[in-house]
């Protein structure tokens, strides 16, 4: 129960009492959706705001502006409560004034922008509501909130993160927190922070139809058994943590080196997804011809695809989503350095490149033609098709039940981006739409479906490389 004075107390719900008894460390509050993790979390943050008083100034966050209203006013309502009539809302600031001096300050969160209005302020605890959901930005940004964490000596600055499984951030909430420790057990953090993993389903909140909305989240999920067993029962590995996870395995795919062999042992294409704001990532794949003997004594089958070697326009490589602007003449300079000076091939392979993002696709792939690329738009575009597709040629890699796929340490972009793509909620066979870090697999899917679909071919060709 918390203290309301002369008020009506404030209870939580049996599970949420659970979670707030480890306040003492930090807090991640996972599970299946309907759990009330959200009202647990606000009634954290009315607690610190009683128990820091005049020094109480938490931060809570929210991607999109919509939940970010609603989170304000719902804890308006349970701070009214609390502390009574004095308690005062000022939307056009996004802050909470309490009688006691607490301040409660809400933003979203998610670009330059919205972190950039945080800057210079100090906070007292931070409290990050459906973060599963944030993207790759917005994750980032989050976490350099910490540094306007700053409390005077003999306090402790709070976390406090809620998620549902199967969101954008899934792959990350696994590897930075559920696989450190159990649920409900304390566990150090690489910055010497205590956190608690805690866990709660719809069957722990008593204050809804269980019955019914159990029916309307498995109508929800469209016959996604692994989405309604993960809504359900909060289970972050039913969805595998993403498109890709559960065939990715980083120590088989990634080899040491790739070496450059003749056109007649392979075929060499370039890959590209265009961006201005976005990045332009272009990916220099090999695939085999005939078998090759690799020098590490691995054989890689006629067919087998390598993506030797990646470039792109990323202005900041802690936020793989925005890109420098750079103009199609010096793109296409850049994906000359790679080809010919980096790869020492002779010239540039065949370039698969997309409808450049708001532009006329033939204009840029014409400046890139001008420029001395042999460039062509896709001749298919097939978000799923082209997932299962990669996802049969990693799988591939680990059975040895046909060509496979691997990549070198060049490809960092690929590397860091493929084991944590998610799912769509809406789509389970492509990729979740907010995900804003896809632009490497697109590039990549150019290149394996261009050297996978078999096209006819009349007369002469030249420069096959």
């Amino acid at each position: 129960m918390l203290n309301t004075s002369s008020l009506s107390p404030i209870q939580p719900t049996q599970k949420g009492a659970l979670i707030l008894s480890f306040r003492s460390s930090n807090l991640l509050s996972v599970g299946g959706r309907g759990s009330s993790k959200s009202f647990t979390m606000m009634l954290d943050c009315l607690d610190h705001c009683q128990t820091f008083g005049s020094e109480a100034r938490p931060l809570v966050l929210r991607e999109g502006w919509a939940g970010l209203l609603e989170l304000q006013a719902e804890l308006y309502a349970l701070l009214a409560t609390a502390f009574g009539n004095g308690v005062v809302r000022n939307k056009s600031d996004g802050t909470i004034t309490c009688p006691n001096g607490a301040i409660v300050q809400f933003s979203n969160i998610g670009d330059e922008v919205s972190y950039n209005k945080l800057q210079g302020r100090s906070f007292s605890a931070l409290y990050g509501d459906e973060v599963g959901n944030y993207s790759k930005s917005a994750w980032a940004f989050m976490m350099r909130a910490r540094s306007n964490l700053r409390v005077a000596p003999g306090r402790r600055a709070h976390m406090h993160l809620t998620a549902n499984p199967g969101g954008a951030s899934h792959s990350r909430i696994v590897k930075n927190f559920l696989s450190k420790a159990p649920f409900w057990t304390p566990f150090e953090d690489e910055f010497g922070q205590t956190w608690v993993n805690c866990h709660s389903t719809y069957q722990d909140n008593p204050h809804i139809d269980q019955a019914a909305y159990r029916s309307q989240l498995l109508a929800s999920c469209g016959g996604d058994k692994a989405l309604a067993e993960a809504w359900l029962e909060g289970r972050f590995a039913a969805l595998g943590g993403g498109m890709f996870a559960d065939v990715w395995d980083e120590a088989l795919h990634i080899l040491p080196d790739a070496p450059i062999f003749a056109a007649a042992r392979y075929k060499y294409r370039i890959g590209c997804d265009w961006g201005s704001a976005a990045p332009c990532v272009g990916v220099l794949l090999g695939e085999t011809r005939q078998a090759v003997q690799y020098p590490s004594g691995l054989v890689l089958p006629a067919g087998t695809i390598i993506a030797i070697d990646e470039t792109d326009s990323v202005v900041d490589r802690d936020n793989l989503a925005v890109g420098n602007g750079i103009s199609p003449a010096a793109w296409a300079e850049q994906l000359k350095y790679m080809a010919r000076v980096e790869n020492d091939l002779k010239a540039v392979p065949p370039v698969i490149h997309d409808d450049a993002r708001g532009l006329a696709s033939e204009t840029v792939i014409q400046l890139l033609q001008e420029a001395g690329i042999p460039a062509h738009k896709p001749r298919k575009k097939d978000r799923a098709g082209t997932w299962a597709l990669l996802r049969q040629l990693l799988n591939n890699s680990k059975t040895g039940d046909g060509p496979g796929i691997y990549f070198t340490p060049k490809c960092q972009y690929l590397i860091e981006t493929i084991p944590e793509a998610p799912r769509s909620t809406l789509n389970p066979n492509d990729i979740d739409p907010k995900y804003d870090c896809d632009h490497g697999l697109d590039a990549l899917g150019y290149g394996i479906r261009e050297l996978k679909t078999q096209r006819a071919r009349h007369g002469r060709t030249t420069g096959d490389f």
